[in-house]
């Protein structure tokens, strides 16, 4: 374990961003409950194959409370997580103590339900997934409640639209990755697999396939992601968003060259796959086009010398905002800061004053509260006013400094950060990039601040498994992606101790 006094040696920094570099494109994925739960489903039916250790897992991995999800409470996660483990339990459970874990579920499910309004995102797909769930749990006989569902209509209307096609082409529709929210109403003639037999890189909804459809390739994916213990990540792969977050990261703090052979390699994967049209995705096997994924794409092959232009962002423009992709039920602020961040490398494009306005005019209206944005791709509001702090620089300051004075009054006396309540090492690196960024361009922040938070950062500089803090249909997290940002967080300050 290094110390504070360590990072100053940025010679030790660089080494483990080249090992890094080495490792972007694993697709390395904590394993959740959620989707575990679903392959656990599987156990009784295929039993020649090892899903019953997904079983095994459900059972070490129960909550205190009696819940399943990511240890930092985050209720529309443990709701999903637990009644999808309580649903594989009751289906398949053998174990003596299986009934009493069940029944301990239930009960959490009880207290939860009046509490999910509390969160500020929901999970993916929750409204469909989440009312499969209990139609599945009350056929078991299971007692559980029926969430509230937020944003239930347009769910709704893109369910009929997917449904209502006389020719059903699952591929590269959204949907498709809550594929288990409506695996009942799969046909054995629609287009649902992937070219490596996933279903939109979700194991959840591979494994509701495999309940419907039996197919081997499909078998060998879910073998093939499952770790020793029997936990299942919460997608994979994730290639695309890998490479493109985690570049991201050491760009910003100058620490990447483009003509590294790694980073070329890495820069070649993207540009082959690139689209002068809708841009980029997030997985080689999910090809939805994705805003956020594309400007982060766009900033690297743009500052590498690929000739991509600023008229790929055409693709997700709308009357007021931007969509992060197509037929998308509520906006990102996420996506519409890193727009911003890529439309800083294109201002001589012809339609830049009027994106920058439509932006910044989208931004104000999610503003509620004047501090910071929440945004339904991580849990905590740190990652997306991280991202703040680099869009709006000499582009609306104001609404910097609002974000700037949150971060610092709600630092942890232990010198970290964290939304809900405990300290962790991803938020502290967004928090303390922040204010390095701000200090070197903008007004000189305390730096009894920046000691602290570094000190308290560096502890975590040689750590491989993080706090589960980004959404998906369960809290998960991309390691490598929080690596990064903790590397480069420390690589940063490195320079500023200088």
């Amino acid at each position: 374990m290094q110390t504070s006094q360590n990072i100053k040696d940025v010679e030790y920094i660089v080494s483990i961003i080249d090992n890094l570099l080495s490792s972007f494109g694993n697709n390395v994925v904590s394993s959740v409950a959620y989707d575990t739960a679903w392959v656990a489903r599987l156990a009784n039916k295929y039993e020649n194959v090892n899903f019953s250790a997904s079983l095994e897992w459900l059972r070490q991995h129960q909550n205190e409370d009696g819940t399943w999800g990511a240890p930092l409470l985050h209720y529309h996660d443990r709701f999903a997580s637990t009644l999808a483990a309580i649903v594989a339990l009751k289906e398949n459970g053998t174990h003596p103590k299986d009934a009493h874990r069940v029944q301990r579920g239930e009960d959490a499910l009880w207290k939860l339900i009046s509490k999910l309004g509390h969160d500020d995102s929901d999970t993916v797909g929750f409204p469909i997934v989440a009312m499969s769930l209990v139609v599945d749990a009350t056929e078991l006989g299971l007692d559980v409640p029926t969430p509230s569902i937020r944003f239930a209509r347009g769910y709704q209307k893109k369910v009929d639209s997917l449904l209502n096609q006389p020719s059903r082409y699952w591929l590269n529709n959204p949907l498709a990755f809550s594929l288990e929210g409506l695996y009942k109403a799969v046909h054995h003639t629609d287009t649902v697999l992937e070219a490596n037999h996933s279903v939109a890189s979700s194991p959840a909804a591979t494994a509701a396939y495999l309940m419907r459809y039996e197919d081997q390739n499909a078998i060998q994916y879910l073998q093939s992601i499952q770790d020793e213990e029997g936990g299942i990540p919460a997608l994979s792969p994730i290639n695309i968003f890998e490479i493109t977050w985690s570049l991201n990261h050491l760009y910003f703090v100058g620490v990447l060259q483009s003509d590294h052979p790694r980073v070329r390699e890495l820069l070649d994967m993207l540009w082959s796959a690139w689209s002068d049209t809708s841009g980029l995705y997030y997985s080689d096997y999910f090809k939805v086009p994705d805003l956020d994924i594309t400007s982060a794409s766009f900033i690297l092959l743009n500052w590498a010398g690929y000739p991509v232009s600023a008229d790929v962002f055409e693709y997700f423009e709308l009357d007021t905002h931007f969509c992060t992709y197509i037929n998308e039920t509520d906006p990102s602020p996420g996506s519409h800061l890193r727009l911003l961040t890529a439309l800083q490398h294109a201002q001589d494009h012809p339609k830049y004053d009027v994106w920058v306005e439509k932006v910044l005019n989208a931004l104000m209206r999610f503003d509620e509260n004047g501090s910071y944005w929440s945004d339904k791709w991580h849990a905590s509001p740190y990652y997306v006013n991280h991202l703040a702090i680099y869009a709006l620089h000499n582009v609306n300051n104001s609404l910097i400094k609002s974000r700037i004075q949150w971060i610092i009054r709600t630092q942890i006396t232990d010198g970290g950060w964290g939304y809900l309540d405990t300290s962790t090492p991803e938020e502290t690196a967004y928090c303390l990039d922040a204010l390095l960024y701000y200090d070197q361009t903008t007004e000189r922040i305390d730096p009894e601040i920046i000691e602290k938070a570094a000190s308290y950062l560096s502890k975590y500089i040689d750590y491989e498994e993080f706090t589960p803090l980004w959404i998906s249909k369960g809290l998960y997290t991309p390691t490598l992606i929080v690596k990064s940002a903790i590397v480069s967080t420390l690589y940063r300050f490195s320079q500023w101790k200088k």
